[in-house]
């Protein structure tokens, strides 16, 4: 059912009951978890209404997902996992999905507060933790709820997620108004970490679209493709956009200088379990194999254009999820290591400096 796939922040489930436990002290932790979830009330209750009303919604998640979670929870599972930090994407966009509409001012009233909600845990984290709020950009109120949030401090950068906001590559005034908030995301100065593919088909020629005429625009804004440049696990339309965004980067392409994508769910979500995603873009090989192909491509384009991120709590705790990362994942010792140490760009203290400047800015 591709409203699932839509709503979710992933899809996972019985592919990450691996009965793998956290890792051992010696192990090598990721220095920043990039993909994190924390939740209000407001939105627990939200959730809990939309699978009452849709009972198949997120079904394969997580059952943590419809329990409130702090700042503070965050941070002890980031010590639980030896994380140094992690980075918060809030769901406030899920307010305005096309599928469950709200009235514009209650929807706006609620994606402001929920924004807010994960802002204030970051500013009480004491640097642990980077909020990015979430906006659906097809919406009335996006560029004004980015503009506000661009003033105010705690608030890191933008979320995106296109699937849960209707987006399709093959509408062309979807494109263009996606086009126009990169350049304003890109003018206020605020990065972006976004969740591309969702039910809409999502073809080369699609994925080509966004990269020659959405990614431009962000300029030399700080860019994360969520989950690997897909929805998790890892398929042939997977590995195909994997390879347009690694073409890109080649050719330094205009808004690649900061590109990076996360991994979240990429090597834990075996397709073939999932029977709501389409089985016919992984026949011919298994999951070991789909996994092998996809680390041959980040070898390619280069282990530094890779970050770490565990999608906490859609999916298990970081550290159980590192764990089981680092025993699924198909890369050396040395190569670990180094996907431990990447950081992403708008955690770098030039661009933390960017934005001390933007948010200055009379």
């Amino acid at each position: 059912m591709r409203f699932r796939i839509v709503c979710a922040h992933a899809l996972a489930g019985a592919a990450l009951m691996l009965g793998i436990g956290t890792a051992a002290a010696d192990d090598v932790a990721p220095r920043v978890d990039h993909h994190m979830h924390v939740k209000s009330a407001l939105i627990t209750d939200w959730l809990l209404d939309m699978q009452k009303a849709i009972p198949t919604v997120f079904e394969g998640l997580s059952s943590d997902i419809f329990k409130v979670h702090t700042g503070e929870d965050a941070v002890k599972q980031l010590d639980r996992a030896g994380i140094r930090q992690g980075v918060l994407l809030s769901a406030g966009y899920m307010f305005g999905i096309p599928a469950v509409p709200l009235a514009p001012e209650e929807m706006a009233r609620r994606m402001r507060a929920e924004n807010r909600y994960n802002v204030d845990a970051a500013l009480a984290s004491g640097g642990r933790l980077a909020a990015f709020v979430g906006i659906n950009p097809f919406l009335g109120n996006a560029l004004d709820e980015l503009e506000y949030w661009s003033r105010r401090p705690g608030a890191s950068g933008v979320k995106l997620h296109l699937g849960n906001s209707g987006f399709d590559l093959g509408n062309s005034d979807q494109v263009e108004a996606l086009a126009a908030f990169f350049a304003a995301a890109g003018k206020a100065r605020m990065p972006l970490v976004v969740h591309l593919r969702g039910g809409a088909p999502f073809t080369s020629a699609n994925v080509a679209v966004f990269i020659d005429k959405v990614l431009p625009q962000a300029g030399d804004l700080p860019v994360q493709i969520a989950h690997g440049g897909s929805y998790g696990g890892i398929d042939a339309a997977t590995l195909e956009a994997l390879r347009l965004y690694g073409d890109a980067i080649g050719r330094k392409a205009p808004g690649t200088a900061n590109l990076v994508l996360d991994i979240s769910a990429v090597a834990q979500l075996d397709i073939s379990k999932v029977p709501s995603i389409s089985q016919e873009g992984i026949k011919g090989r298994t999951a070991d194999e789909w996994r092998a192909a996809y680390v041959a491509q980040m070898r390619t384009i280069g282990l530094d254009r890779f970050v770490l991120a565990s999608d906490w709590p859609a999916l298990t705790p970081p550290a159980e999820y590192f764990a089981a990362e680092r025993k699924l994942l198909p890369v050396t010792e040395a190569e670990w290591k180094t996907l431990c140490e990447n950081v992403a760009p708008y955690l770098q203290a030039d661009w933390a400096q960017r934005r001390e400047t933007a948010i200055a800015r009379p």
